[in-house]
């Protein structure tokens, strides 16, 4: 069996712990895998340790000035000429009317070129791209120069954000997965010739990480209600929407504490509004922790809430970013960025934890209504309060919930049983070459 190349933005990273439990899996199934990113893990930044062991494997994209990415530019051209300039060309011709994306895009180009060489080093037999953005354009470049095919596990932030060159690489694609029933539709009316080779293909966890002790935890000093919330601190994810929550529960004379864990942009602005909440004895942010921090707060905890929502790219980009919102083009409404189905929530309702959420992009996949959690409209503060407020009026409810949710995720969202369903349509022994 060839390998397959799996191909990455940034690896190892402290949010994807999802991408590195699919890679461990699918080794443990046999799957040979090459390892390749296009952007090393950042001096300072963090990740699981399991992970960490993963990046001396790692081949990581030489820079653009550099003899390495020169030489390799050089022997494709001579080597395969009419692939290389081929491949640069529909770059060109795809991207131009969007000169930032177009010149990110060509300089993936220019390196990937330099993993060609790798991969036929190695001989690989199919390169997969983890993300639909970058790494996928690296991952259609090698398979243009080396005859190979490719594919895409696609998100949803990748998935809706930079259109350029999207409908291309879903149509050139051996298949596509995506994690979400949300985002495989989203990708089909883009591409309508791609549907049947769009596939459902939920992340799921490592079921055997997140056990419950069995018990209840321990009731908190004076009766108070633990809520535990966790994720990157971006907008997308709802943060302020729930400090208002907080703030009517507060006033309301409920006793409860709530515990953050994550770190993002938005940290500054959640610490102004827990001052001007009057929050501090109720809400902690923890920033980023290593995961067996998130697994001791979910045994602690009496209940999970993440108050997704959907973002767009818009004048707050316009002046933070203003690169990014020319690479992603102007568009009425601006580019939508929101979640799919967040992986804290899949791995609390394993824990044993009752859950609230929001009906946003692929949230009602994972969450029924009152079987397994409790929805409610997004950036509706009111109505996050009265689904918290009824949980901790209501222990019969949350112990409905937590044993339907419990079930609900053995059934659906066993990392291993879902692997293997990615191991039959990643297996090379079943890939032909394509021109």
């Amino acid at each position: 069996m060839k390998p397959v190349a799996y191909v990455l933005q940034m690896f190892p990273s402290l949010t994807e712990t999802f991408i590195f439990g699919e890679i461990a899996e699918l080794r443990r199934r046999g799957l040979p895998l090459e390892l390749f990113a296009l952007t090393p893990l950042k001096d300072g930044w963090t990740c699981q340790p399991d992970a960490q062991q993963l990046a001396g494997e790692v081949t990581y994209a030489a820079p653009l000035l550099s003899w390495r990415v020169l030489t390799a530019n050089l022997r494709w051209l001579v080597r395969r000429p009419a692939r290389y300039l081929g491949t640069l060309g529909f770059l060109t011709a795809a991207a131009w009317r969007n000169p930032v994306h177009w010149a990110k895009a060509v300089y993936v180009f220019f390196r990937a070129a330099e993993f060609a060489d790798h991969m036929r080093r190695r001989d690989v037999g199919h390169i997969h791209a983890h993300w639909a953005t970058y790494p996928a354009t690296a991952a259609y470049v090698v398979s243009r120069v080396l005859g190979i095919p490719f594919s895409i596990t696609a998100h949803v932030y990748d998935a809706t954000l930079i259109r350029s060159l999207m409908r291309e690489k879903v149509r050139r694609a051996r298949f596509i997965v995506t994690c979400n029933a949300w985002s495989a539709r989203r990708l089909a009316a883009l591409v309508p010739e791609a549907g049947p080779r769009i596939f459902l293909n939920y992340h799921g966890i490592t079921l055997e990480r997140f056990v419950p002790d069995g018990s209840s935890p321990a009731p908190a000093p004076e009766g108070v209600f633990r809520i535990f919330s966790c994720g990157s601190l971006h907008p997308r994810k709802g943060f302020p929407v729930l400090l208002e929550a907080f703030r009517r529960l507060r006033d309301r004379g409920r006793a409860f504490t709530c515990t953050i864990l994550g770190e993002g942009p938005e940290r500054g602005r959640l610490e102004r509004l827990i001052a001007a909440h009057g929050l501090q004895q109720h809400v902690t942010l923890l920033g980023a922790r290593p995961h067996r921090e998130v697994l001791r707060q979910y045994g602690e905890a009496d209940l999970f809430v993440l108050a997704c929502m959907t973002d767009y790219l818009g004048w707050r980009e316009v002046f933070a970013d203003p690169v990014l919102l020319l690479e992603v083009g102007l568009a009425i409404p601006f580019r939508l960025l929101t979640d799919g189905i967040p992986n804290v929530l899949v791995e609390a309702m394993a824990m044993g934890l009752p859950v609230v959420s929001t009906t946003v992009a692929g949230v009602p996949e994972l969450i029924e209504d009152g079987r397994t959690g409790l929805l409610v409209p997004e950036q509706d503060p009111g109505a996050l309060a009265t689904a918290i407020e009824r949980l901790m009026d209501d222990p019969a409810l949350r112990d409905r919930l937590r044993t339907n949710a419990r079930a609900d995720v053995h059934a659906r969202f066993d990392r291993r049983r879902n692997v293997q369903d990615l191991v039959r349509i990643l297996d090379p022994s079943t890939v032909g070459n394509v021109s």
